[in-house]
């Protein structure tokens, strides 16, 4: 699906850029690296219980699982092609425009979100993806 990228942020210090480490003191995790950012979040998905159920017209996300593991359920919206992905801890993933998203917790997990455009209540478009 071209409105989604999922990648794992690499385990090192070691270069530039987005990463995460642990250390004897915990995770350190940079999430974004050089992006501009106008929006920040972070929420919790209790296990059994889902979040999103929606779409952006012109707000593109970008998350980072913290802590647990998700099922996240997409679909374009231009072209009503659907995809499910399992996600977990160090897994970022981000959403283009336009395509709808379900995030449900298969174990409790902490989420950051975070975009380059402002939150607008008025460009958030319910889809149903259950």
């Amino acid at each position: 699906m071209d409105k989604v990228t999922i990648e794992k942020l690499p385990n090192t210090k070691e270069i530039p850029g987005a990463k995460r480490w642990e250390e004897e003191r915990g995770e350190f995790v940079q999430v974004a690296y050089k992006e501009t950012m106008h929006h920040l979040a972070a929420f919790e998905i209790k296990k059994g219980y889902s979040r999103g159920e929606h779409y952006h017209e012109r707000k593109e996300e970008i998350f980072y699982v913290f802590r647990g593991t998700i099922k996240a359920s997409f679909i374009d919206m231009d072209t009503l092609q659907k995809d499910e992905r399992i996600l977990e801890k160090g897994d970022r993933i981000r959403v283009k425009t336009r395509c709808g998203h379900l995030f449900h917790g298969l174990e409790d997990a902490l989420v950051i979100e975070y975009s380059p455009q402002v939150y607008d209540k008025e460009d958030t478009h319910k889809v149903n993806l259950s």
